[in-house]
């Protein structure tokens, strides 16, 4: 993260359970199974890439708005995740993860901007 941008001890805490959500999602996404998420979705690549999106951010305006898209391209994974129709290995864990990362984005989301 850039200098120019400042981190509360909330924002730092909410960031930390980011990065446990984003790698237990990738643990379930990757699962070595015929009917594993990873041959599916694009949107997974997205949500496994969007902590690097918010860590490099290089002001608070920019830190913002990539965690505003990240927040956008978790919700619109986990909706894929619910509507789809045929059998994915651990989806039920997949969507709770998700849930728990929408959950902990939004709180940065607040956090960042506290108006």
């Amino acid at each position: 993260m850039n200098s120019e941008l400042s981190i509360t001890k909330k924002m730092a805490d909410v960031i930390v359970q980011v990065c446990f959500d984003v790698v237990e999602f990738s643990r379930l996404y990757e699962q070595d199974h015929p009917k594993s998420a990873k041959h599916i979705f694009q949107s997974n690549e997205e949500v496994k890439k969007g902590l690097k999106w918010i860590v490099n951010a290089k002001n608070q305006t920019e830190f913002k708005n990539r965690v505003s898209d990240y927040l956008k391209a978790v919700k619109l994974a986990k909706q894929l995740y619910q509507d789809i129709q045929i059998p994915i290995e651990g989806k039920d864990r997949i969507i709770v993860q998700l849930s728990n990362l929408q959950i902990h984005l939004t709180e940065l989301n607040k956090a960042v901007s506290p108006n």
